[in-house]
């Protein structure tokens, strides 16, 4: 699958398709232009996600790997090789990064059980009485 050609976009999930769609201003990209958008881009794109760069990501690198298959027999130019290079040192960092966070944990929810309140937590009678009768005496100011 040369890297020219349309995305495939009936090879991924509908969300995804849209999410590239709407990226592209309402046209279907070439594989060459959605895998030069940097991994950091995509992610800020709203309605993607990792799964969603990963099924992205497994196409273009598949693309990829059929054209250097193809370019082998051909010399590949300086320029090729440092492209690709630094898409390469870009995988393996975004990699390592993924690797280091380790695995994802839900965060625990701890429920406030309001019945269980302290009664120092309100306010006690006497304060209330006390802001009642200093809001009655101000009244009486105004008027």
């Amino acid at each position: 699958m040369p890297l020219d050609k349309p995305f495939p976009l009936n090879a991924v999930p509908s969300r995804v398709a849209y999410v590239l769609v709407r990226e592209f201003k309402r046209r279907c990209p070439s594989i060459r232009e959605v895998d030069e958008i940097p991994d950091k881009d995509w992610l800020t794109a709203p309605g993607m996600g990792p799964a969603s760069l990963q099924i992205i990501r497994s196409i273009t690198n598949a693309a990829r790997q059929q054209e250097v298959s193809h370019a082998t027999s051909d010399r590949l130019s300086d320029a090729e090789l440092l492209r690709r290079l630094e898409r390469l040192q870009e995988d393996l960092r975004w990699l390592k990064a993924r690797l280091s966070k380790g695995p994802r944990r839900r965060p625990q929810r701890h429920e406030h059980n309001r019945a269980t309140r302290n009664e120092t937590d309100l306010p006690d009678r006497e304060t209330r009485e006390a802001e009642a009768s200093e809001h009655r005496s101000d009244q009486g100011h105004i008027a």
